[in-house]
């Protein structure tokens, strides 16, 4: 058994820590909101619309409780929070304790990607755990896969343990960059998506999206030192075909209410919340990523839909 602690009880943070309290592990949840606290410890998740879930050990809202003794520590809250969460762990956890980050996207003050983060306020290697997967599904004991991946392959080798026979099988791997770059990416792609979906451009118009979105991908994560094999992977080619292909997806439903014309829902669509950080990363690296520039022209620059999208289809012809 180890003492797990999971920072951030919203709707994927309280399904991995369910899982991992059915495993037998001790598991603190930190929490900002006593109701909130309150309500994981009745065996209920208020982010998933009080889903039932296995109660963890202690929900507290107080770091140096939630962090004490941790063997582990999973990072499960939206990226604009990840600063303050490597913060609390500097300081209150244990120095060997595996760290895990799940968040999808760039810091938007730096561009910095959640490896990056780490490294410049926590000073060590972590994990990032990644993969297609909705928290509802995961919490209701139905399958899925994700990846550990990190520099550090007794770190993500830890990570992966703690959730060996449970529903959720993680692989390992060594290249936490590209994952972090995939994870960001296809939230972007997934809102395209969903703008595709809603303008009823067609199954054909939306394979070629995701296609051409992995094509961004792997230029960017090449750029940033990652390998194009990973992108095939489960945080890769996974995560992006589950994003961009169900309204499950806040991202997708993003898209769909932005190309119905009506005023999306902004809560956890974290594509929209990075794509002028990505853009802006791209471009600083010579990385041309015509889809997420045209999200980006969207959503923070007034630009019309259609003008996007026939710019898209008059981009002169290029070999695949």
């Amino acid at each position: 058994m180890s003492i797990c602690a999971v920072i951030g009880g919203g709707a994927w943070g309280s399904a991995l820590a369910s899982v991992l309290s059915q495993q037998g592990h001790k598991v603190n949840i930190l929490v900002r909101r006593p109701d909130m606290a309150s309500a994981l410890m009745d065996g209920v998740s208020p982010r998933l619309d009080h889903q039932a879930i296995t109660p963890p050990h202690l929900a507290t809202t107080d770091a140096a409780t939630a962090l004490a003794g941790a063997d582990a520590v999973l990072v499960v809250v939206p990226v604009a929070a990840t600063v303050e969460a490597l913060t609390q762990i500097k300081t209150y956890a244990p120095a060997h304790a595996a760290v895990a980050l799940t968040a999808k996207g760039l810091e938007a003050s730096t561009g910095e990607l959640q490896p990056e983060l780490a490294k410049n306020h926590l000073g060590r290697d972590i994990v990032m755990l990644c993969g297609p997967s909705f928290a509802d599904e995961v919490a209701a004991g139905k399958p899925c896969c994700l990846v550990a991946a990190s520099h550090h392959q007794g770190m993500a080798q830890t990570i992966a343990q703690l959730f060996l026979s449970s529903p959720v099988r993680v692989y390992t791997g060594d290249d936490p960059i590209a994952v972090a770059v995939a994870s960001s990416v296809k939230n972007v792609i997934a809102i395209a998506a969903g703008i595709t979906a809603a303008l009823d451009l067609g199954d054909n118009a939306r394979a070629a999206l995701i296609t051409r979105g992995l094509a961004e991908t792997s230029r960017l994560a090449l750029a940033l030192g990652g390998r194009q094999e990973t992108l095939f992977g489960l945080a890769g080619a996974g995560d992006m075909f589950l994003t961009c292909t169900d309204s499950h997806s806040r991202n997708y439903a993003y898209g769909l209410a932005l190309g119905s014309g009506k005023p999306p829902s902004t809560h956890l669509a974290e594509g929209a919340k990075t794509v002028a950080s990505l853009m802006a990363r791209a471009s600083s690296l010579g990385v041309d990523t015509p889809i997420i520039a045209a999200i980006d022209n969207v959503i923070n620059h007034g630009a019309e839909l259609t003008t996007e999208i026939k710019a898209l289809l008059a981009r002169p012809v290029d070999q695949e």
